[in-house]
């Protein structure tokens, strides 16, 4: 079974690039750390090796230098004690003196191979040491480690000094390096500085990742504004860099998101003053329609009752004319019903002049109509308001789109209407809130929008609002759209009137 690693190593590819640099900084620091650790080490090292050599040349030319005077000596174990009681008053050496024999036999010659170790001198030998160590060595808590000594210790110093008179050994006096004081004085200071060094790059690499961790998290702010100025909130604005680097980019993007807003209400208004002509072309159609087709349908139906009058009561059915003259006057209603929705559609006359709730009132008792197997509700906390025409017909225009949707391609039984005014979470400002949902089948997965509902969302997006297109949620199908609006303001009228022709 073979492991897979992954592709970017021990970070990986998608590592982020925040991970990445705190990683690296933390083993920036490790690693001076190491180094420095290093050059102290080897830097004592040698500055030891040379003191410790440079007092054991000295303390074996002095013993050398005594060791002659002591040749002629008549008290030679008292001055001998008195150069080992000199011996240890120097740093960094030890000394040990062996005696030779004092009674019977021959002694041995004396050379540095006759002088025997202070733990393993010869049957009968007096041993006298001086240890300048044991003078002033340190505490044991001040001790140097052992790993830490070694390393320190670079190489050890020996020599045997012997002390004769004529070819006799009288003494032999062991010198040996010895740098435990210089490697505890050492340790002194490595214990000192190395957690200062330690603090010093800690406290380095925290700023470190504070800078990284302020950049990062201005970039980030730069993303998300970037992504809500994609979504279409146009009031995302940078706060103040912090940083000389960062603050062409906030201008930058300050200035792009301040002119993409003034473009977006320019646009807004020359679409709102375009549907606002296309709406005034509507209703001078509908008025047209209204004043010029509507009397002469209604002087036709006076001219065919007059007729009728002339003719008698004599049943339709006995007179052809009669007849012809019903059907005409049958036609003439039809025409006239039609003329009816056709203003209806063009231009309804209730909208802006009684309350928005009114008018959507009056349209779900005309679908009530239609549709009388179905259950049609509105729920309206609008109360009085009407929102402008604009507003009010875009409305309007949405819930006949949306019941007649849900009736002719859901086939809903019951549908609800809510109407209501929110606060946008974004920016605070009021939202006109409406939807309409259905307990129908709801729109088919391959279906596009029709041209009624896109219609819809064209006049809804020129009020600067949107359109959530039909989605189905827990067996219901939901259409709405959110528009922003300044305060409603009480309609002029408190109830539907339309004018109809005659």
């Amino acid at each position: 079974m073979t492991a897979t690693r992954s592709p970017g190593g021990f970070l990986g590819r998608q590592t982020s690039l925040q991970a990445r640099m705190t990683a690296g900084l933390l083993l920036i620091g490790l690693g001076a750390w190491i180094a420095l650790t290093l050059v102290i080490v080897v830097n004592a090292r040698i500055a030891t090796g040379r003191e410790v050599e440079s007092s054991f040349l000295i303390a074996e030319r002095f013993v050398q230098e005594r060791a002659e005077a002591l040749q002629s000596s008549d008290r030679i174990e008292e001055d001998i004690a008195a150069l080992m009681a000199q011996l240890a008053e120097m740093r960094h050496v030890r000394a040990t003196v062996v005696f030779g024999p004092r009674h019977g036999g021959e002694s041995p010659r004396a050379s540095p191979e006759d002088a025997r170790d202070t733990r393993g001198g010869a049957p009968g030998d007096e041993e006298l040491s001086a240890e300048a160590a044991d003078a002033d060595d340190p505490d044991e808590e001040e001790r140097a480690p052992a790993l830490f000594a070694s390393l320190i210790n670079s190489s050890a110093l020996h020599t045997f000094v012997p002390v004769t008179r004529n070819d006799t050994r009288l003494a032999t006096i062991d010198l040996r390096s010895d740098p435990s004081d210089e490697i505890a004085e050492v340790w002194e200071d490595f214990r000192f500085v190395l957690p200062l060094t330690m603090i010093y790059g800690f406290l380095v690499s925290v700023v470190a990742l504070l800078y990284v961790r302020r950049v990062f998290l201005k970039l980030k702010q730069t993303s998300t504004a970037l992504i809500d100025l994609k979504d279409g909130n146009l009031a995302a604005r940078l706060p103040e860099a912090g940083f000389a680097e960062f603050a062409p980019v906030t201008a930058g993007f300050n200035e792009l998101a301040a002119s993409l807003n003034a473009r977006t209400r320019s646009n807004q208004q020359l679409a709102n003053r375009l549907l606002t002509a296309h709406e005034e072309e509507r209703r001078r159609l509908a008025n047209d329609l209204h004043d010029e087709l509507g009397p002469n349908l209604f002087s036709l139906r006076v001219r065919l009752s007059e007729l009728k009058r002339a003719m008698g009561d004599e049943p339709a059915t006995n007179h052809p004319a009669r007849r012809s003259l019903a059907e005409l006057e049958s036609g003439i209603a039809d025409v006239q019903m039609l003329l009816r929705r056709i203003l209806s559609r063009l231009k309804p006359m209730s909208i802006g002049s009684v309350p928005l709730a009114d008018s959507l009132q009056a349209l779900v008792s005309e679908y009530r109509q239609t549709a009388p197997e179905a259950t049609i509700c509105l729920a309206a906390t609008t109360a009085s308001l009407s929102f402008g025409e604009a507003v009010d017909l875009t409305v309007y225009r949405f819930v006949g789109e949306g019941i007649l949707n849900a009736l002719r391609h859901g086939r809903a039984s019951t549908i609800a209407v809510a109407l209501r005014i929110e606060t946008d979470a974004a920016d605070g400002v009021p939202v006109l809130a409406v939807s309409v949902s259905d307990d129908g089948t709801g729109p088919a997965a391959d279906t596009a929008g029709g041209i009624g509902l896109s219609a819809v969302r064209d006049r809804v997006e020129t009020l600067g609002g949107s359109l959530c297109e039909p989605a189905r949620r827990d067996g219901t199908t939901v259409v709405a759209i959110r528009i922003p609006t300044v305060a409603g303001k009480p309609a002029r009228m408190t109830s539907v009137t339309e004018r109809t022709p005659a």
